[in-house]
């Protein structure tokens, strides 16, 4: 078979209606985040016969237009997580948050909830509503830095791991 080649995802004409199913074992397909691309036919996957030979091909992409993600999936499809997310420096997802928002939100509800607290643990509790607005406010704060220092920590484990050439 002759790579690279692309896949409809939606084909009417085909038997087999899923874009996974016209893969054999062993090749790997790269779905685009758009598809401002060569094919006008509708929405597309490039396969490949080779991960790194994909891999490479949608780091390329991605160079090419930074606003662009590439998520590569093998033969399975849908089936699980993908096997690499390859996304530009200019991508902004529908549904990821910042790491701006998640440190400034996470920072300004964590501390202002501790100051809230301990405003009424100094007065013994009386006011009742900066211990229960400051209660409420900790554990999103929290849950936020301790999401940003996850990803800061992953994106240089990954960064370890690309300098020595190994495969994540």
């Amino acid at each position: 078979m002759s790579y690279p080649r692309q896949l409809l995802l939606f084909d009417e004409g085909s038997r087999q209606g899923s874009w996974n199913e016209r893969m054999t074992p062993g090749e790997y397909a790269v779905h685009y985040s758009s598809f401002e691309g060569p094919s006008n036919a509708g929405p597309y996957c490039t396969v490949f016969g080779d991960l790194r030979e994909a891999e490479k091909y949608a780091r390329q992409q991605v160079a090419k237009r930074p606003a662009l993600r590439c998520t590569i999936y093998d033969h399975q499809g849908l089936v699980g997580a993908p096997l690499r997310d390859i996304r530009g420096s200019e991508f902004k997802g529908d549904s990821d948050l910042s790491p701006r928002f998640r440190r400034w939100g996470g920072l300004v509800l964590f501390f202002g909830g501790l100051v809230l607290v301990i405003v009424d643990w100094s007065v013994d509790f009386r006011l009742t509503w900066p211990g229960t607005v400051g209660s409420r406010m900790l554990i999103p704060g929290l849950i936020l830095l301790l999401t940003d220092i996850v990803f800061v920590l992953n994106a240089r484990l990954a960064r370890r791991r690309a300098a020595r050439g190994e495969m994540p």
